[in-house]
């Protein structure tokens, strides 16, 4: 059973206990719950939601490591202990091992006070105590080394799933490997897009300057900001709530550029979500266009709506529809369709971190065919002439370069454009022969997308 907190303001441990066990009994994202919680605590004070974000991050970052640590320390099989006395070692072990700032035993304390008053039985609070007493008096297990074997080294000491590391050794070799598994895990700037319908960069950054907030410009997307030395939570700022900008990596932001748009045009979205890309295809289009934003989830499309309206979107119509089947549009009617596919998401796994723990190998075999299937849903909806986007955040071939080969290799009245005038000067260098285009957290400090343009080709028929 889920824990329950004891007091009306309780602590970010308690929190973070709380959202972690959750995620684990009810399979729900860790992110999810972290906005419910915050939410249902508008009074957190601002250090304790700081501590929250960071224990619950961490944990799930690091949560490979912690488990191959912990195990050792443990006289039961790591399988066979308590899902909850798991969840509370983690988030003790976590402090105690990345928080230097956190007395050794104010988190064996708190670790043990969280468990009595989770009312585990006796044995798994004495439990938890014996193996943080040991952890914080310096009984630390040695990590494995690379010369006893390359994957589990990495695997652990990296805290990433083996069967990743043993993927991307093959692909990348063993220097590259460690650049991307380090990458992985670095807490990712906080970047904003402004949104051009309602403000500017240089304004926006003034406005944020009166409302207690260091903004400085991004170094490669004209329209981004990266926010710095902010006392209050950024979605709290007036300046959020007016719809001036919107959180979006940078990469995100640079991959929509690829797609050109003019007003008065009628673009596709496919896969809107929460209308990060839908509102920058909204600038491009000056608001005056016709521009579907089609996703299958219930409640990304209600807060898609909230989002354009705060925004100031009107051009937009959100579609409830599974764009891997027929969709409600014209064949031949689209100037463009922007297609952010579903994808294993081993770009962003930096941002958000649970992605290592939830994603399984098998899971990426699942992908290729429902993004194979939307893009032969989505291309015939296309003008001769016109364009299509795809944009995935995942680093795996058979999600991008193997997927869109196989597409064109199919459809010969579909063509590559590589146009790097397309994008702003200091970002052209991310898109590579033939017209691919890649950013990574390791070389570029970005998230990792893959995007490429395909253009229908005038007088030709499918």
């Amino acid at each position: 059973m889920s824990p329950k907190l004891t007091s009306s303001r309780p602590t970010a441990r308690e929190l973070a206990l709380q959202v972690l066990a959750t995620a684990q009994e009810r399979e729900r994202h860790v992110e999810d719950l972290l906005a419910e919680v915050l939410k249902k605590h508008p009074d957190l004070p601002r250090t304790e939601r700081a501590f929250l974000l960071e224990l619950v991050q961490g944990v799930k970052r690091w949560e490979l490591r912690l488990d191959y640590l912990l195990s050792r320390l443990s006289h039961l099989p790591w399988r066979k202990v308590h899902p909850l006395v798991k969840q509370t070692l983690r988030l003790a072990a976590y402090q105690l091992l990345f928080l230097n700032r956190i007395p050794a035993h104010a988190a064996v304390d708190e670790a043990v006070n969280l468990a009595r008053s989770r009312r585990l039985p006796a044995s798994h609070v004495g439990f938890i105590n014996a193996i943080l007493r040991r952890l914080a008096g310096g009984e630390v297990p040695p990590l494995p080394r690379l010369e006893d074997g390359i994957v589990a080294a990495l695997a652990v000491g990296c805290a990433h799933p083996d069967w990743l590391v043993a993927r991307w050794l093959t692909r990348y070799g063993l220097e590259e490997t460690q650049a991307r598994l380090t990458a992985d895990n670095q807490v990712p700037p906080l970047t904003v897009r402004v949104n051009t319908l309602k403000t500017d960069t240089g304004s926006l950054i003034k406005r944020l300057e009166r409302e207690g907030v260091t903004a400085v410009p991004l170094t490669f997307s004209p329209v981004g900001l990266l926010l710095q030395d902010f006392d209050r939570p950024p979605a709290t700022l007036p300046s959020y709530r007016e719809g001036l900008w919107l959180f979006q990596d940078e990469a995100a932001q640079l991959a929509t550029c690829l797609l050109s748009a003019v007003p008065d045009q009628k673009i596709l979205e496919i896969g809107a979500g929460r209308g990060g890309k839908t509102s920058h295809l909204a600038e491009k289009l000056n608001n005056q266009g016709v521009l579907p934003a089609v996703d299958n989830h219930r409640q990304r499309l209600m807060n898609l709506r909230q989002n354009l309206q705060r925004w100031g979107v009107t051009c937009a119509q959100p579609i409830r529809a599974d764009a891997a089947d027929n969709l409600p549009i014209k064949t031949g009617s689209l100037d463009a369709v922007l297609l952010d596919a579903p994808c294993s998401a081993l770009g962003i796994i930096r941002r958000h971190p649970e992605i290592k723990t939830r994603l399984r190998e098998a899971d990426l075999a699942t992908f290729p065919p429902r993004q194979r299937q939307m893009l032969e849903t989505a291309a015939p909806l296309l003008k001769p002439g016109g364009r299509l986007l795809y944009i995935t955040c995942t680093t795996e071939p058979a999600e991008n370069e193997d997927l869109l080969n196989g597409f064109l290799a199919d459809h010969g009245e579909y063509l590559l454009a590589s146009e790097p005038d397309l994008l702003p000067p200091p970002a052209r260098q991310f898109l590579q022969p033939p017209g691919f285009f890649r950013t990574t957290p390791a070389h570029h400090n970005l998230d990792g997308f893959f995007a490429a343009l395909l253009t229908r080709q005038e007088g030709r028929k499918q």
